[in-house]
């Protein structure tokens, strides 16, 4: 059977593993085979089983394209989207204007002059301190005449359009960003008296990064204290329940300062005020770069309250998306930072339980090894002690003299041993006690005569008897070192108990006389 041309050399082989199961026609196999996408094994059953009438390949492979076509439609609408809003974000970010970040620099302390300097300036010194004590009488006296030459002045250190100048920024003691917050705010409150607003209570640099760290708007708001429109600013437009409600609702951090103090000037010359009241939104802009603080919308002068409240929403809703975008990727990167340090924390709780087991393990085997090596220790050392004694007992059993007649100077001593069993032997009355020891210890044990390798197992060695001769009625024991004779201690006749040491005598155990 000839093969179809055109085939691979694979499908030449799974065309001949086909028609060797069903020994098919080649041109029918063939076209069965490339229905079943050169797959075997659904050939065949579809060879014997028949074939569906609906294909699940062809299916399967309409439903892929199908899928394929619309995920190319879904990712078109993105694009789409994305250029649509990369477009307006391009648009939007030229004209965005930077947020600056403005941290006060201190006063520098003025420098006194020394040595013959303070000599010569001595007398202006004095001059102006009865100058300044002269102005602070009158003051005291007439206080209504600071205020008329405040109103008086006061046209002369104004711009056109409302903005202070330069003098108007040093006109208070300097504080620190926080205290001046917190002086801004009393001061606000008991001139207005106006209350419930959030002001943020620390510098501005604090409001710029708590708004950049968290994703959030930050309202600026400046105000001059010798504008005309200040006083009805803060009562008809700030002090107003919804623009309150408006700035407390959406979470936005509220800072607000007087160009009299220093901070909030240099606030105002980096943000381009040029009329007060001034009120600005700022907030984070990723379109134009990934830290970028930038000002979205800028209010100048009186507006009524519901104004504000229209540019605000404007500007919050055309930043809102880009912003959404940035919290839920910081947020997908601390989801996955968490479950990364989960995973650490579970690997290393791993480590330590395997390291746990290990040391357990090593301590255990350590143990074991000691124990191990105890026991040997001890069982060598008693084989080396029962090796001493066995020793010391052939020895011993060299002196032990043989057994006097009957009817000399002797004393008969009957033995029970510890087995129950009894023993009779004489002794002569000159024999010491320790001779009846030596005699019980070295019982059925033979003297060698060939002392071999004695001398040197028995270096050292002191012999201790392990039981003790005691007489029943009465009770008594008798020492081996006691240094008296057989005929001293025992007499002519005597019932002992051989008793092991540690061990007290048995009160049921009676003498026998043999």
């Amino acid at each position: 059977m000839s093969s179809p041309e055109g085939l691979t050399d694979a499908q030449q082989a799974l065309l001949a593993q086909y028609t060797a199961v069903t020994n098919q026609d080649a041109a029918a196999a063939t076209a069965l085979l490339r229905r079943c996408q050169w797959n075997v094994e659904i050939a065949i059953a579809r060879f014997f089983d028949g074939e569906p009438a609906v294909d699940p390949v062809a299916e399967a492979q309409a439903q892929e394209a199908a899928a394929r076509a619309a995920q190319r439609e879904q990712l078109r609408n993105i694009a789409n989207r994305t250029s649509t809003s990369s477009s307006s974000s391009s648009t939007a970010a030229a004209d965005l204007t930077p947020a600056p970040r403005i941290v006060p620099q201190p006063p520098a302390a003025a420098r006194r002059p020394t040595g013959v300097f303070t000599l010569i300036l001595l007398p202006f010194s004095i001059a102006w301190r009865l100058t300044q004590g002269v102005a602070y009488l009158f003051s005291t006296l007439f206080p209504f005449l600071p205020r008329l030459l405040s109103n008086f002045y006061s046209p002369l250190h104004r711009r056109p359009g409302g903005a202070a100048t330069t003098s108007s920024a040093t006109t208070r003691r300097a504080l620190s960003p926080r205290d001046t917050a917190s002086r801004f705010i009393r001061e606000f409150e008991e001139e207005n008296g106006v209350t419930g607003l959030p002001w943020f209570e620390g510098g501005y640099a604090s409001a710029l990064d708590l708004a950049k760290q968290e994703l959030k708007f930050l309202l600026v708001v400046l105000l001059s204290p010798e504008h005309d429109d200040t006083a009805a600013y803060c009562r008809e437009t700030l002090a107003n329940p919804d623009v309150v409600k408006f700035v407390k609702d959406r979470d936005i951090v509220l800072w607000g300062g007087s160009v009299a103090d220093s901070e909030a000037y240099q606030v105002s010359t980096a943000l381009q005020c040029t009329k007060f009241p001034f009120a600005a939104l700022i907030t984070h802009t990723p379109q134009a770069s990934a830290t970028a603080m930038s000002v979205v919308t800028r209010i100048v002068g009186l507006v009524p309250p519901q104004t504000l409240i229209q540019k605000l929403t404007a500007a919050i809703a055309a930043h809102s998306d880009a912003l959404t975008a940035v919290r839920t990727r910081r947020a997908a990167e601390a989801a996955d930072r968490s479950i990364r340090d989960e995973q650490n924390r579970a690997y290393e709780a791993s480590l330590a339980r395997d390291a746990e087991r290990a040391r357990l393990r090593r301590a255990e085997e350590a143990a074991r090894a000691k124990a191990e090596r105890e026991e040997r220790e001890r069982e060598a050392a008693a084989e080396r002690e029962e090796r001493r004694l066995a020793a010391w007992r052939r020895r011993r059993a060299k002196r032990v003299q043989p057994e006097p007649s009957a009817g000399g100077e002797t004393c008969r001593i009957a033995l029970v041993m510890g087995d129950g069993t009894r023993l009779v032997r004489r002794f002569a009355v000159s024999d010491s006690v320790e001779d009846v020891y030596g005699f019980v210890d070295t019982v059925g044990i033979a003297a060698d005569d060939e002392d071999g390798d004695d001398e040197a197992v028995l270096e050292g060695y002191q012999h201790e008897y392990g039981f003790r001769l005691v007489s029943n009625m009465p009770r008594k024991v008798y020492e081996p070192e006691e240094g008296s004779t057989v005929g001293e201690q025992f007499g002519r006749s005597v019932a002992l108990i051989v008793e092991p040491v540690g061990e007290e005598g048995d009160d049921d155990e009676e003498e026998e006389d043999a």
